[in-house]
Parts: C-alpha cells; sequence; structure tokens
C-alpha cells in the first residue's frame, strides 16, 4: 500500500493520525505503526479508508 497516498489525502482532508484512528476504529499507536510501514493495513481497513475518501482501492496501489 502507498503509504504517501495516503498521507496526502490526510492532508488534503486536514486530518490527524487521530481522525485516521477513528475511521479505522484502532489505536493512534496503531494508526502510526501503520503509516511507518511497521504494520500492514487489513483489507477490511482498506475499504473503510475508500469509503472515508471516496477513492478506489487501487488509487492506494498504483504508483502514479
Amino acid at each position: 500500500m502507498n503509504i504517501d497516498k495516503l498521507r496526502g489525502l490526510m492532508a488534503e482532508n486536514g486530518e490527524k493520525q487521530k481522525d485516521l484512528a477513528d475511521v479505522l476504529n484502532v489505536s493512534i499507536n496503531t494508526v502510526r505503526l501503520k503509516l511507518k510501514g511497521k504494520n500492514d493495513f487489513k483489507s477490511t481497513e482498506i475499504i473503510k479508508l475508500c469509503e472515508h475518501y471516496r477513492v478506489e482501492a487501487n488509487y492506494f496501489f498504483n504508483r502514479v
């Protein structure tokens, strides 16, 4: 998953890690680990992100 694209969407929407934790229903620490690439996003979390940011799943996986 392209974490930079997720960070970009967070910035565009003025969202912090706490906001993302609320969307995913996880702790801030869990979000930090995922954004650092130490833990992977689950498929259910990717679906939540797609719904929240109104993007297709391939957005997070395409290089462009």
